[in-house]
């Protein structure tokens, strides 16, 4: 059941910028990229090792070193980089076409590797990505406005991380026709601060006076077809009675696993909320309640913020996968309501839990 990302093909057709048509050795040379290109006036980046010792001597954009940071490529010699914030409206986007368009109602996975750079002075709480039939572009360097963009929410610890490169993901089902990916910066809740400074000497392309700068490198971008995962046991014979179901019956996710004292929900969760979201999209006469629990040990402030950040996330989950945000709510009880002694390893297991009330 886990394994439903089968082996299809990468529809991006060029995943982590090696294709170029020259090393770069300036910024704003995306367009030298036989695949990507920028939708509008904002100058995207590409990175690439220099292996010639007289151009890499010159080479402000060489990989691992450069004028943003330091940050070898997760794959291959070369990644992308762009402004996701910066002065003013100003964006940077990165667009490509895509091997083959996209099928109506099937489900594709987006995937993308980010790093902070070093000399960020900000970190953003998402970032976007639009599917689109056409090739865009822009006569400006503004925040592009006019497009719908299917976000992916950034933990403070991914967004502000300097060091390593981090998979953020989403899925999305077709219209249908898609042949177009746009990935930047659109809206953007949060901005927070890193206090991470340049080095004395260091004439870093990142504004050190403004400190508004979030510039994040990009590698490793996939899109892949996913099947549609069929209804988990678990919640099948629950499910298929819900005309007659209590509207005061918890149902328990099992298979919506968490990491450890964090609310980010592992990728082996995927096929339950997918199967669950599609459940909601074909029964628009329902609403569903998400409540997180933990077990008792620790402090029990901090229990109940983590057990009411884990059902936000599958609340939050299931809205970017179009279910009206109005038919889900969520609350985190802490450890006030087990269902089994905490006394031992298997209790408290069965108490660290999410569950859901379909309700009508």
């Amino acid at each position: 059941m886990f394994a439903f990302e089968s082996r299809a093909q990468n529809l991006i057709p060029d995943s982590s910028f090696e294709s170029n048509k020259i090393i770069p050795v300036d910024f704003s040379s995306f367009k030298f990229s036989n695949s990507w290109s920028q939708p509008s006036w904002g100058t995207t980046d590409l990175f690439c090792k220099c292996d010639n010792k007289k151009k890499k001597k010159y080479s402000l954009v060489d990989v691992p070193a450069n004028l943003m940071g330091e940050q070898q490529a997760h794959s291959g010699t070369c990644y992308a980089g762009f402004f996701a914030f910066s002065h003013g409206n100003y964006r940077e986007y990165l667009q490509t076409y895509l091997k083959q368009p996209l099928e109506k109602n099937k489900m594709y996975r987006f995937t993308m590797h980010v790093s902070l750079a070093d000399y960020s002075q900000t970190w953003i709480d998402q970032l976007g990505v639009c599917f689109m039939n056409g090739k865009t572009g822009y006569n400006s360097a503004d925040v592009i406005t006019d497009q719908e963009p299917v976000y992916i929410k950034i933990e403070k610890e991914v967004g502000r991380d300097i060091q390593q490169w981090h998979r953020i993901s989403t899925t999305y089902r077709a219209q249908g026709g898609e042949m177009y990916l746009l990935i930047g910066s659109f809206a953007i809740h949060k901005v927070g601060k890193t206090k991470f400074k340049a080095p004395k000497g260091v004439k870093t392309r990142i504004n050190q006076t403004t400190g508004r700068d979030a510039y994040y490198y990009v590698d490793d971008v996939s899109l892949v077809e996913i099947e549609s995962p069929p209804l988990p046991d678990t919640l099948k014979t629950e499910l298929k009675s819900v005309d007659t179901l209590p509207s005061d019956k918890p149902l328990v996710f099992r298979n919506v696993l968490f990491q450890v004292n964090r609310s980010e929900f592992l990728e082996s969760s995927y096929p339950e909320l997918d199967a669950l979201a599609q459940y909601l999209e074909k029964h628009p006469y329902v609403s569903i309640i998400i409540s997180g629990h933990t077990d008792n040990s620790g402090n029990e402030k901090k229990n109940k913020k983590l057990s009411e950040g884990r059902a936000k996330s599958v609340s939050d989950y299931l809205i970017k996968n179009k279910i009206d945000k109005s038919r889900v709510s969520f609350k985190g009880y802490g450890s006030s309501k087990p269902i089994a002694s905490n006394e031992t390893e298997e209790g408290k297991q069965q108490n660290r839990r999410v569950e859901f009330v379909i309700t009508k």
